[in-house]
This record gives C-alpha cells, structure tokens and sequence, in this order.
C-alpha cells in the first residue's frame, strides 16, 4: 500500500522533563525499571515534512520496503540512516505496511533544532515521535495504535511518551503508560550546560550505591488532587541525581543555589543530566531566578504552563 501525497505539515516535538524519577534496583535483563512522571514542556524543536518529487536533494536514504527520505537537520555528523527519525519511519513502515513515500517521490524532513541535546530533556525521543505522529497522520493509522507503539519502545524509552505527551505516570522501562495526568501547572526554568553527560556511567555509579527509589505514584496522586504547589514540587525527586552529581560539581552547584534561592519550591536533574530544572511557584518569582541562575549555566529556559 502506497500513502497519498501530503501538503507541507508542520510539527512541534516538545522537550520532557521527570519530575520524579524513581529507578529500581538490581536491573534486570540488563535494563532498569522505572517508575516516572513525565512533562512535556513549552521548548520545542519544529519539523516540517513534505512530499516532493524525487529529484537530486541531498541527504537521502531509503527505508527497507524503499521509500526515499530526505532529512535536514543541524546534527552534524549523523547520517540521514543513522538518525532516530528516520529508524522511526523505517521501523513504522515494516511495522504497518504503508509507504511514507511513493515512487518517485520524497518524504522530506527539515528540523529546527532548540532543544539542546544530550542533556536528558529528549529532544532526538520527541523528534521521532513527531515523526511517528506524522506517519501515522498519513497512513490513516491510531498514533497510539500498538504497531506503532511497539515502534516507539523499540527505539527508546521516552519516545512512546511522546506519543500521549502532556503530563502521564508511566513504568516498565518509562515506556508504558500507566495513566495520563492533569497538566503540571508550575513554571519550570531548565538549567543547561555545554556538555552532556555519560547515562552508562551514571548508572554504573548509581549500581554501586542505589539510593532508594522515591514514590512516583505519590506525586502522580498528588498531581490529581490538585494539592498545594509545595507538597507537589517536594515530592519532584530523581535517584540518579546522586550519581549525576558526582559526574558534575557544576550540576550540584546549581541545584545548591538553586535550592536556597527563595523563589524555588525544589529543583532536580531530569533523567540522567546534564540538565537540571528549578520548579517556581509563579511566573515572576521563575524570571527572578532564572535571572539570578543565569551566571552559573551555559544557557537557561524558562517553561511556562499551558493556560
């Protein structure tokens, strides 16, 4: 089955935070489980995906039933084959049997790029995901249709997020959903460095001594019961943080000054760094501090709620 041709779409695929991140300890079969509190933020990069005819655009490659795909994205150095949207399409379209492109066409992808990656705030999870969403706009198909789902896991865990997005509890890897949340409603600022950080060793130094695994659950309740913005930040916490810390005295400085400034509830690394976020009780006390962080990061983002 061969998918009709499309008109220029326009995608936003929105950066996550974990606002609690509990890890279990031993792993097993290799991989660790997870319980965590996921939440889409404002920061975004932009996809915007054509049908054109198949002319001589570079950075092409071609899916395994042979849909041409044109990528461009200011990632230097990843073949279009190589990078995670392009895996995502291949694998949708063994997945459900619908080329992305007919013959003698191209499906082509150009991504704006404002996330900063390697920092735990999946931006290349979210493109994908994006791209997934278009697939299955195209294809006629459910976005959470299991086909594309078991794509989505396949690739990562926090790409099937992507696809509920908002605010959701989800386990196993982080990649199942247990149940989707009201929306967090408390500014966010994201404090970012130049560099990412290694999740292999952040693990292996979170195995040698696990902090115990704080209660995701307990902050999705308290999420639900709209409680007081105090107790919901309080109960923002991520295991890894110890281990991501020790990779990173820039890190656990911020998250110091962050934590003494009297205009954060709490702050915390999101999944294995190198980002950290503050969580602010209203938008002027969130611009005071980002304000007051800015000399100790690389770059700072202030996330407001949706309203």
């Amino acid at each position: 089955m061969k998918a009709s041709s499309a008109q220029a779409h326009a995608l936003e695929a929105h950066a996550k935070v974990n606002l609690c991140l509990s890890v279990q300890y031993p792993p097993a079969d290799g991989y660790h489980q997870l319980d965590s509190v996921f939440h889409e933020l404002s920061l975004c990069d932009m996809l915007v995906c054509t049908h054109e005819p198949l002319c001589t655009q570079s950075n092409i490659a071609f899916t395994q039933l042979g849909s041409a795909i044109a990528l461009a994205c200011d990632v230097e150095g990843l073949a279009v084959q190589d990078n995670l949207i392009f895996r995502a399409l291949d694998a949708a379209e063994r997945a459900c049997g619908v080329l992305v492109a007919a013959p003698g066409s191209v499906f082509s992808i150009e991504v704006e790029k404002h996330i900063p990656a390697g920092g735990g705030l999946g931006g290349g999870s979210s493109d994908a995901a994006s791209a997934l969403k278009e697939y299955a706009r195209i294809a006629q198909i459910d976005v959470l249709d299991e086909r594309i789902l078991d794509v989505a896991r396949s690739l990562g865990a926090d790409v099937a997020f992507f696809l509920y997005g908002g605010t959701a509890l989800m386990d196993e890897r982080g990649d199942h959903l247990v149940r989707r949340l009201p929306v967090f409603k408390l500014p966010i600022v994201l404090m970012g460095d130049a560099h990412g950080m290694s999740t292999a060793r952040i693990y292996a130094d979170f195995d040698e001594q696990p902090p115990a695994a704080p209660d995701a659950h307990e902050l999705a309740h308290a999420i639900e019961a709209c409680d007081d913005a105090q107790r919901i930040a309080t109960l923002c916490v991520n295991n890894l943080e110890p281990a991501a810390c020790a990779q990173s005295e820039k890190l656990a400085k911020r998250l110091r000054f962050a934590r003494e400034h009297p205009c954060v509830l709490n702050a915390l690394v999101t999944g294995s760094g190198s980002t950290s976020f503050a969580i602010c009780p209203d938008e002027a006390s969130a611009r005071t501090f980002a304000h007051d962080i800015a000399p100790l990061c690389t770059w700072v983002e202030l996330c407001l709620p949706e309203k």
